[in-house]
């Protein structure tokens, strides 16, 4: 933790934190994925500047290799052959291997980058849930790439939710999926010393 030239506390990542991160980092994306939110969170788009209804389109596209879903699926301890092998998957309805649903997550945080969606990125954040509908299987080889849009966002006992809906699609513009996705965003270290001075009066 360090300050800027404006006196304002940075935040980051200890080096012990990063050399434990790079330990387990094995795929191209892994190594290039930037982990530490707090390097661009001023980047990041913010509660009270989104517009509902506003649309957008992720920063860049997820290549999907097989090296993803074999990182993904290594570290979730996932058994299921469908995601595992493609011999076994072959004799699946399926007919071949398929990623597991949930690695969209981290297609989705790849794609976000600081553009569109960057929200999600936001350091603090909580995640109170989400809703999301599966289509097709993502598989090795497809292109992924998302649309959003602004969808809801209000107070609730004081914190600040946002909802943005996405929809997932590959390089065939098939549907993979529609995601509601909703944070509950932090203050500011500066508005949430005024809420408290606000209160206090």
């Amino acid at each position: 933790m360090n300050l800027n030239g404006g006196g304002r506390v940075l935040v980051r990542l200890s080096k012990e934190a990063e050399n434990l991160i790079k330990k387990f980092q094995k795929t191209e994306k892994q190594k290039e994925f930037q982990y530490d939110f707090f390097v661009d969170q001023s980047k990041y788009e913010k509660w009270e500047d989104v517009e509902i209804g506003t649309e957008g389109f992720g920063e860049r596209e997820f290549v999907v290799k097989k090296e993803d879903i074999d990182a993904y699926v290594e570290c979730t301890q996932e058994e299921n052959p469908v995601f595992k092998d493609e011999e076994s998957a072959k004799k699946t309805p399926w007919g071949g291997r398929i990623a597991p649903p949930m690695f969209i997550t981290p297609v989705v945080f790849w794609i976000a980058g600081t553009g569109s969606g960057s929200w999600i990125r936001t350091p603090g954040a909580i995640n109170p849930g989400q809703k999301i509908e599966f289509y097709e299987p993502i598989r090795e080889g497809d292109v992924i790439k998302i649309k959003s849009q602004a969808y809801d966002k209000y107070l609730k006992r004081g914190k600040r939710y946002l909802t943005y809906y996405s929809e997932i699609t590959n390089q065939r513009n098939e549907l993979v999926a529609k995601w509601w996705g909703t944070l509950i965003l932090p203050y500011s270290k500066d508005e949430e010393e005024h809420r408290i001075e606000g209160a206090k009066k």
